[in-house]
């Protein structure tokens, strides 16, 4: 609305000019006139109407003009409004609007309806109609609603945008790593921060886990807990928990360690059987998380007296050595480990028992066809006994033959109507927990004598001796008598009898004519009589063996041998001419066959042009030829036969 106020005479006309345009009075202008006031009125104000207004009064006698410039007061408005953003904590962001409006405008910036102040971080500016507010240092409190007013005298007007700090995500309270017992329900828990959404993982040896029948996975923003119903060996291991959102990813891990309780891998044989003095140590292996306890009891007492026993539990072996062992030792051992995870034991029942020992053993027997026999041996020790009886290693029953019985820790064995097949090596095993023993007897049928070697021919020289021997097997006693033709032969200076280790033995110690005869050696014991050895000198000699089993026959032959013997001996010396032939010559007696050989100078000569050589007829003959001074020397003649040997010599000269 423009108005003015005239003066003058009536009647004025008044015209409305814009920008030199006439206005006139319609839809958009009214003008008015009332007495001496004038008006223009600008209907829906708007920016094309804002220019210079002219005012022109006129009467009859003149006109008039004034003018007023007419300005549009604009209200702020955003040509560009502030946009959301985002910023990692610690980081830096701005917002910025672009503004149009009159001026001054006023610029303030709001967040959560509360007035900004400048400070270190934040700063604010206002220049060619930018207005822009940075923010450094960006905390979490930073995280909201923005906003940008502006206002002038024409209007106020805003705009808004949300600034999201975002922040990685990070472990308020890490998972801790823990020792469980078996079986324990376990909990890994972790307090977490940073900006949602996050997603929360757990793994254990690089495997995620996932809620199952064994665990369960809870979590929230700020909080998730792994949880193990049952822990069990298999579950130990390392554990990681992963945090991940938009802006990064972190992780932690923690240790779970499931105490395992003491297991034993190796024990001993649950029963040990010692003999009386002897030595023992019990090995228990122990595995389990350590510190593991080792105790020993005996039949439910706990063993404390370490001096007695040798007791030690080293890198998992428990030991326990009992030395020398006594009856009194046995009973049941228990080896117990405990550790805070449980407790494991094993046992061993020790029998110390005395082994059997014979205080008296099986004695050899002989005995007579179709008679009964019985053994019988005593034994010391730790009852009940276990007997065997072993007929040449091979085990013997009760039965129709034999009749075994024990009383008072006598056994006995008794064979009924023995035969040749009962004969043989018996033997009693007794044996008992603690130890066995074994003794053994022969059983023999009372045989009668036999020769098992009989006389072997005997060549002697006469005047020699001449030995006789036969072995002689059978059941002693066994008594020898020597005949000669038929009658019994009595020892003699010359004559001598003996029977040592069952050989007969018959020794004539000088052999003449007077000694020709019938030998026979005579072997008799309570079973029968076996005769060997007929003899005669320089004859065949008979053996005939007889007794109520049989009889056998041997024969053998005595020669009686006469050595070789000079009868006629070579010249002392022989003088021979050289060039000349000569014959040297003996004669020797002797039993055949007898050899001959000569010497010169004590090389035996060979037959040749020079030396011929022959027995004849007892007669020893060395033909030499055609001598020459250097076949002087020294001849020898030597005979010999398996009754001995002789020689005689001659000196032989050739000049």
């Amino acid at each position: 609305m423009l108005l003015a106020e005239v003066a003058g005479t009536p009647p004025f006309e008044i015209t409305w000019f814009k920008d030199n345009t006439t206005l006139r009075s319609g839809r958009k202008h009214k003008t008015f006139i009332q007495d001496q006031l004038v008006s223009l009125q600008i209907l829906k104000f708007v920016a094309a109407d804002a220019g210079e207004y002219q005012c022109r009064v006129t009467n009859e006698v003149g006109s008039s003009t004034c003018s007023a410039r007419v300005t549009l007061r604009e209200p702020p408005s955003f040509v560009k409004k502030i946009e959301p953003t985002s910023s990692l904590r610690g980081g830096t962001a701005a917002f910025q609007a672009t503004l149009k409006g009159s001026l001054p405008i006023t610029v303030t910036w709001l967040k959560d309806n509360d007035e900004i102040t400048e400070d270190d971080n934040i700063r604010m500016t206002f220049e060619n109609n930018v207005a822009s507010l940075y923010l450094s240092g960006i905390e979490v409190k930073h995280d909201g609603k923005y906003v940008c007013q502006a206002k002038n005298d024409a209007g106020i007007q805003r705009c808004s945008a949300l600034l999201s700090v975002k922040e990685p995500p990070y472990f308020v309270e890490k998972p801790q790593s823990q020792d469980v017992n078996p079986s324990s329900r376990v909990q890994l828990k972790a307090l977490v921060g940073g900006t949602a959404p996050m997603t929360i993982k757990w793994f254990k040896d690089n495997k995620e886990l996932h809620p199952g029948a064994a665990r369960s996975v809870w979590k929230d923003d700020t909080s998730t807990i792994l949880e193990l119903f049952s822990a069990k060996a298999a579950d130990s291991g390392t554990y990681i928990c992963q945090l991940s959102n938009d802006v990064g990813t972190t992780s932690s891990k923690a240790t779970l360690f499931v105490k395992e309780p003491p297991q034993f891998i190796k024990k001993p044989s649950p029963v040990l059987v010692l003999r009386n003095g002897q030595s023992t140590t019990f090995e228990c292996q122990v595995t389990g998380t350590p510190e593991i306890r080792v105790s020993w009891y005996l039949d439910g007492n706990e063993i404390t007296d370490l001096r007695k026993y040798g007791i030690s539990f080293v890198d998992g072996l428990a030991t326990f050595q009992i030395s020398n062992a006594r009856v009194e030792n046995s009973g049941t051992y228990v080896c117990e480990a405990r550790n805070d995870a449980g407790t494991a034991s094993c046992s061993i029942e020790l029998k110390v028992k005395e082994p059997p020992i014979f205080i008296r053993e099986l004695e050899p027997v002989e005995v007579v066809k179709d008679s009964d026999v019985e053994l019988e041996c005593e034994v010391m020790g730790t009852t009940p006994f276990d007997v065997t009886w072993l007929k040449n290693n091979k085990e013997i029953r009760s039965g129709k033959k034999y009749t075994m019985s024990e009383k008072m820790s006598v056994f006995y064995l008794h064979i009924t109507k023995c035969d040749p097949s009962d004969a043989g090596d018996y033997q009693c095993i007794i044996a008992n927990e603690g130890g066995s023993c074994s003794c053994s007897a022969r059983v023999a049928l009372k045989a009668p004598p036999s020769f098992i070697k009989k006389i072997e021919n005997v060549t002697t020289v006469l005047k020699s001796s001449a030995t006789f021997q036969s072995t002689v097997a059978g059941s002693p006693p066994i008594s020898i008598t020597w005949l000669k033709d038929d009658q019994i032969l009595e020892e003699s200076d010359n004559v001598h009898v003996s029977f040592v280790d069952n050989v007969a033995t018959l020794q004539v110690r000088s052999v003449d004519n007077g000694h020709s005869g019938r030998y026979t050696c005579q072997a008799k014991n309570e079973s029968g009589v076996e005769s060997n050895l007929e003899l005669e000198d320089t004859a065949n000699y008979t053996c005939k063996v007889s007794n109520v089993a049989g009889d056998n026959a041997c024969s053998g032959i005595l020669t009686v041998k006469e050595p070789p013997k000079f009868v006629k001996k070579l010249e002392a010396t022989k003088i021979v001419k050289a060039g000349d032939s000569t014959r040297l010559e003996c004669k020797i007696t002797g039993s055949p066959e007898i050899q001959v050989v000569w010497y010169r100078n004590e090389h035996e000569l060979t037959a040749s042009d020079k030396y011929q050589m022959t027995f004849i007829d007892s007669v020893a003959v060395l033909q030499m030829n055609s001598l020459g001074t250097e076949d002087s020397g020294d001849f020898i003649c030597e005979a010999q036969n398996p009754a001995g040997s002789t020689s005689c010599s001659t000196k032989v000269v050739v000049k």
